[in-house]
C-alpha cells in the first residue's frame, strides 16, 4: 500500500492512562483537548521519526525499504527508494539527517545537496551488524547501536555474515574514528541523552529495559549502567528526552513517560502511558516549540501536542 496523500487522516482524543498516584503529573504534560492524529498508513513496520523542518517529519518503513516523509501540505510521500532498509533517524548540529541503515551496515549522511555517503561501516576492520538507532551530542559525536537484527532478519536488511563478536554502543567522532563505549548487550536499540548530557540513556530491546550510564571525561567514557526502567509492557524501542529529563519510551501499549529517579541507586517513577492502538516502535520531539511528539507505531505514523 502506498503512503496516503492525506495530511491528517483521523483525530482521536488522547488516551492517558496515569500510574497510580502520578495522575495531576501525567495529565499536565498534554494540553487540554489533546488529540491523536494519524498522518500517514501502509507501513510495514514504521521507524526512526525525525523532524527535518518545524513541520516536516521524516520516517523509515524498514522493512518496505523506503524514507517517507510527511509535511501538512502535501501529507505523506517518498523520499528515498530504495532506502538500505534504513531505521533510526536524527539531526545533526549542521542540520543534515543522520540515518543508521541496517542494509548498509553503516551510519550514512544526507548532504545539503540531497546526496547519501557513509560516514562509518566498520569498527577495527570488521563490518558493523546493522546499526539501529542514534543520537548526536553537543561536540558533534554520533553514538550508535549495532544489534543484528538486519542480519538475522533479512527483511529489515539484506542478511550478511555477522563480523562482529557481540552487539554494542559506538561512538563516532567528528574526525571519523570510531570507539566502541561498551561491552555487549543482548538487543541494545534506542538512545537518548539527559538535557545536561551527563546521563546516556540505552532501550535494550531484548531484556526490556532501559539502561542508564553515567557520562564521563567529557563524553569520552560511561560508568557502568544502572537500570532506569523495565517496562511492561515491553519491550523499550525507541527513547526520548524532554527538557525536564522525563524519558519518553515507546513499548507494545504506546508511549511510557519516566520521571528521573532522586537518586542513582533508585529506580525510576513511571507517570503514566499514552496509549497508541498499534505496537509502537520510536518517537521524535519536534514541530513549533519541539512540544509535538511524531510516533512511529508498526503501519502508522501518528502526532500528539505536549506540554
Amino acid at each position: 500500500m502506498e503512503p496516503t496523500s492525506t495530511p491528517v487522516l483521523a483525530s482521536t482524543p488522547l488516551e492517558l492512562d496515569p500510574a497510580p498516584g502520578h495522575e495531576p503529573e501525567f495529565t499536565a504534560l498534554f494540553p487540554e483537548g489533546a488529540t491523536l492524529d494519524l498522518l500517514a498508513t501502509g507501513g510495514t513496520w514504521f521507524e526512526g521519526p525525525a523532524w527535518t523542518g518545524e513541520n516536516e517529519i521524516v520516517w523509515s518503513d524498514v522493512v518496505g525499504n523506503r524514507l517517507l516523509v510527511w509535511t501538512p501540505e502535501q501529507g505523506a510521500g517518498i523520499l528515498l527508494e530504495p532506502s538500505h532498509h534504513q531505521n533510526g533517524h536524527t539531526i545533526d548540529r549542521e542540520g543534515r539527517l543522520v540515518a543508521a541503515s541496517h542494509g548498509e551496515r553503516a551510519v550514512v549522511r544526507r548532504e545539503h545537496d540531497g546526496a547519501w555517503h557513509v560516514l562509518a561501516d566498520r569498527h577495527e576492520g570488521r563490518r558493523f551488524n546493522s546499526p539501529n538507532d542514534l543520537v548526536v551530542d553537543s561536540r558533534g559525536a554520533i553514538w550508535f547501536t549495532d544489534p543484528r537484527y538486519g542480519i538475522d532478519k533479512p527483511e529489515e536488511g539484506y542478511g550478511g555474515t555477522v563480523e562482529m563478536d557481540g552487539a554494542r554502543l559506538y561512538r563516532l567522532d567528528p574526525d571519523g574514528s570510531v570507539t566502541a563505549m561498551t561491552p555487549p548487550h543482548p538487543g541494545p536499540n534506542g538512545l537518548a541523552f539527559s538535557p545536561d548530557e551527563s546521563v546516556l540513556y540505552l532501550a535494550d530491546s531484548e531484556v526490556g529495559h532501559i539502561l542508564a550510564f553515567e557520562v564521563l571525561d567529557g563524553g569520552t567514557s560511561l560508568r557502568a549502567p544502572v537500570t532506569f526502567a523495565v517496562l511492561d509492557p515491553g519491550p523499550p524501542d525507541g527513547v526520548r528526552v524532554d527538557p525536564e529529563g522525563r524519558v519518553w519510551s515507546s513499548c507494545a501499549s504506546g508511549v511510557q513517560v519516566f520521571a528521573p529517579p532522586a537518586a542513582s541507586d533508585r529506580p525510576a517513577e513511571r507517570l503514566g502511558t499514552v496509549r497508541i492502538p498499534e505496537r509502537t516502535a520510536n518517537l521524535a520531539f519536534g514541530g513549533p516549540g519541539g512540544t509535538t511528539l511524531a510516533v512511529t507505531a508498526t503501519s502508522g505514523l501518528y502526532r500528539l501536542q505536549t506540554s
